[in-house]
């Protein structure tokens, strides 16, 4: 009797530890449950403070989700403005080249210029006024934007002006590179000019895959009664401007491979990608 009613104890002992045994672990689960309730939580009030930018680029639909604590919603539309709308504001449509006979005018020249200051204006304000991503990247960027937008407006606004005084390019940052085009054109000698053209002309044809039509148009316009000033024009537009263009310090854009595009979906928790059209 007294072994069976140890025997019970001992079960009766048994059961009661292994019960609490299986409490604990219970116990255990659930906290661990709670703290990853608390961690989704979390993430899902971290989630809140994201806010929507959509735009689209090449034939895609894009949403972009960023912290709201880090970029305000200006900053971000004023960087993409940066990156995908600059050239709408920066791309002059006075062009500086005049390429046929009857824009050798006074009244067509000032105007051109009138264009082109009243272009600058509100391309160069449009600029400044941009509030970007307060990060080194973007802040140097608008710095070189300005500055590329300042050096082409000058360039521009100087050839208009040479062509009624082809003086003005003596002297300037181009000078040194694009001597042979401005002595041909502010020489009083008509035979240096004609000299000047016909190696430009030379120039030209080997360097282009077509020399023979090079050739027939330079043959045409010499024997025009309009020559010399058919040749200011070629040496203005073939010679000088070319020569000078490629001289620009700021002439490259900032999207080489993508570089801004790639720097504008990295300020984005998440990109996602829709309604791209085949």
């Amino acid at each position: 009797m007294s072994k069976l009613l140890s025997t019970n104890l001992f079960l009766l002992a048994f059961w009661f530890v292994s019960c609490q045994n299986r409490n604990a672990a219970n116990t255990n689960v659930v906290l661990e449950g709670t703290n990853t309730e608390e961690e989704q939580e979390a993430q899902h009030a971290e989630r809140t403070y994201l806010r929507e930018f959509a735009w689209q680029e090449g034939l895609c639909d894009y949403t972009g989700y960023y912290q709201s604590g880090k970029y305000t919603e200006r900053q971000i539309a004023d960087t993409y403005f940066l990156v995908f709308g600059y050239n709408s504001v920066t791309s002059s449509n006075t062009d500086a080249t005049l390429d046929e006979p009857e824009y050798y005018t006074v009244a067509y020249i000032e105007n051109s210029l009138k264009e082109l200051e009243n272009n600058y204006s509100k391309a160069i304000k449009k600029l400044q006024s941009l509030d970007v991503v307060p990060a080194p990247f973007w802040q140097e960027h608008i710095k070189l934007s300005i500055l590329q937008l300042e050096e082409l407006y000058q360039l521009e606004k100087l050839t208009l002006e040479a062509h009624l005084n082809p003086k003005l390019l003596i002297g300037t940052a181009y000078s040194k590179q694009c001597i042979e085009y401005i002595n041909g054109l502010t020489s009083e000698d008509t035979t240096h000019l004609l000299d000047s053209w016909r190696k430009l002309i030379e120039y030209n044809k080997s360097i282009n895959g077509y020399p023979e039509g090079v050739e027939r148009r330079y043959q045409e316009n010499l024997r025009s009664a309009d020559r010399l000033l058919l040749a200011r024009i070629d040496l203005m537009t073939y010679g000088w401007w070319n020569c000078a263009n490629r001289q620009r310090k700021y002439v490259k854009g900032f999207n080489q491979e993508g570089q801004m595009t790639k720097e504008f979906k990295k300020l984005f928790d998440q990109v996602v990608e829709s309604n791209c059209e085949e």
